[in-house]
């Protein structure tokens, strides 16, 4: 009897070290939080609602953001959040806003974000993680006083 406790221990040993391989190659992710701001030189600008009319493009506040990393499945959601609406007298005016994301897929080369129908040009993961700019819509060079459109990234619709 004494050789077969031998062959169950062996048994149990052997089970162990495969169930320890299982579980290290279920380990989570890495991700990292980002802040991204959002800006828009508007059509149309809503100080109440926050609402701006960008390219002949609404975006608003709770508008969808995405963060799209090279792979398939790294990706990120958010929704906008009102930072300032600046209304000029004519209706004009810059739009920014927030989006705050908990887990952005870490390790890939590239991301793109999205809001509504535009689309950044790729930022690397050191613009994300140090929060990101994304202008909606290019200001024409020289006629932005704020300096902010000048030389930036721009997404088109």
């Amino acid at each position: 009897m004494g050789r077969t406790s031998g062959l169950v221990a062996a048994s149990l040993s052997i089970g162990t070290v495969v169930l320890t391989g299982c579980v290290s190659n279920t380990e989570k992710p890495e991700t990292f939080p980002a802040t991204v701001t959002v800006v828009g030189n508007a059509e149309q600008a809503d100080p109440q609602t926050g609402q701006c009319i960008v390219a002949a493009v609404p975006v608003a506040p709770n508008d969808t953001v995405w963060i799209h990393g090279e792979s398939a499945a790294a990706s990120a959601r958010s929704v906008l959040e009102v930072g300032t609406v600046d209304r000029n007298a004519d209706g004009t005016g810059v739009c920014t806003y927030v989006a705050h994301f908990e887990a952005v897929p870490a390790n890939q080369r590239g991301y793109t974000i999205t809001v509504n129908r535009f689309e950044s040009p790729a930022f690397h993961a050191g613009e994300i993680e140090d929060g990101a700019t994304f202008y909606l819509h290019e200001f024409p060079p020289g006629t932005d006083p704020s300096g902010i459109g000048d030389g930036d990234r721009v997404g088109t619709p």
